[in-house]
């Protein structure tokens, strides 16, 4: 006889779907959402928090 398993439960994933949730119950839209993380980071680098800008994409690397 076959037993049934519980699915396997990802802490990484868990945390994710929580974090969405809480996002999804703060902001109406995606563009409240991005205004939001570039006040925040505006906010920071006058901090003096240094972000870097993620490289190209390969296919624009190759010209």
């Amino acid at each position: 006889m076959k037993e049934l398993l519980e699915p396997q439960t990802d802490p990484i994933l868990e945390e994710c779907y929580r974090m969405k949730a809480e996002f999804a119950a703060q902001f109406n839209s995606l563009e409240e959402l991005y205004d939001y993380v570039k006040a925040k980071e505006k906010k920071r680098r006058a901090q003096g928090k240094i972000y870097i800008d993620p490289p190209p994409p390969p296919t624009e690397q190759r010209k």
